[in-house]
C-alpha cells in the first residue's frame, strides 16, 4: 500500500467579538442657551481651605459635577457655562467627591427657579471617594418644562463656616419630549437620549447600568466622561449615596 501525504490546509478561526451598541455613543450638545450668560463651575479643588482628609493623587483633590462646561468668550475673559438638558420631572445629578470633600461638616444641594422654586437639601457624604447621585425627591415640586434651574452643591469643613469649602454649581432645564424616547432596551435609552442631547438623562441611564456590567459598559462610561473633560475618573467607583433630605 504506497502511503500518501495529505497537505492539510489550515484555516484560520476568526472570532469576531460582538459590538454593544453603546460602542458609538455620541452626544449631542444642544446649542449654549442665548439668555443664560450666568458662568458656572464644573469643578473646585478645595483652595479655600481643604478639608482634614488627603488625597491619594493631585486627580483625587477635585470635586467635579458630571455636567457638560462650555467655554464662552466674555467681555475681558472666557467664562465657564455649566449646562445640560433633562426630560425627568425629579432629575439626577451625578458628582465626583474627592478624599477631601468626605470629611466635611455639611454637605448641601440646593436649587432654584427664577421665581418661586427655592429648594435646599442636605445629604451624608460617604467615607471614601467616588462618585455620587443626588436625585430630587418626588416630594419636591417638578421642575416645569421651559424653566432654567439653579442649582449648587457646597461643602463646609466647618459647620460655622461662612464660606463652602468646595463648590460647583450650573443649570438645567427641563424641556418636553414630542415623541417617546423609550427604547426596548437600558442600552437603547442611553442613545436615544444622547442624540436628543439630553444630558442628565444620558448620564444618569448609563451610570446605572454600568453599576450592573461594568466590562461592557466602560468604553461607553469613559466616552461620556471624555465629552466632559474627565475621562481620569472613569475607574473610580460609583457608590451608593446619597438621599437628599429636605433642609
Amino acid at each position: 500500500m504506497t502511503n500518501k501525504l495529505f497537505n492539510l490546509a489550515i484555516i484560520p478561526i476568526v472570532i469576531i467579538a460582538q459590538r454593544s451598541p453603546l460602542d458609538a455613543l455620541i452626544f449631542n450638545q444642544p446649542p449654549p442657551p442665548p439668555d443664560k450668560d450666568t458662568p458656572g463651575q464644573q469643578s473646585d479643588s478645595g483652595t479655600r481651605g481643604p478639608c482634614d482628609a488627603q488625597p491619594e493623587s493631585e486627580a483625587d483633590n477635585e470635586l467635579v459635577a458630571f455636567v457638560p462646561a462650555i467655554e464662552k468668550p466674555g467681555i475681558s475673559l472666557s467664562e465657564t457655562h455649566v449646562w445640560g438638558l433633562t426630560k425627568s420631572k425629579h432629575p439626577t445629578f451625578w458628582f465626583y467627591l474627592p478624599a477631601p470633600a468626605t470629611s466635611a461638616q455639611i454637605a448641601q444641594f440646593s436649587i432654584e427657579n427664577e421665581a418661586d422654586y427655592p429648594s435646599s437639601f442636605q445629604f451624608n457624604l460617604p467615607q471614601s471617594p467616588g462618585i455620587v447621585s443626588l436625585t430630587i425627591p418626588t416630594s419636591e415640586p417638578p421642575l416645569e418644562p421651559g424653566k432654567w434651574y439653579y442649582w449648587s452643591l457646597k461643602l463646609y469643613c466647618q459647620t460655622q463656616a461662612s464660606a463652602p469649602n468646595f463648590f460647583v454649581d450650573g443649570w438645567i432645564k427641563r424641556v418636553e419630549v414630542e415623541t417617546p424616547l423609550n427604547g426596548d432596551t437600558p442600552q437603547d435609552k442611553v442613545i436615544i437620549y444622547a442624540q436628543n442631547g439630553l444630558w442628565f438623562d444620558t448620564v444618569t441611564e448609563l451610570a446605572n447600568l454600568h453599576r450592573q456590567k461594568p466590562q461592557e459598559t466602560e468604553p461607553a462610561w469613559a466616552d461620556l466622561l471624555e465629552f466632559i473633560g474627565w475621562e481620569q475618573l472613569t475607574e473610580k467607583p460609583i457608590l451608593p449615596c446619597c438621599t437628599l433630605e429636605k433642609q
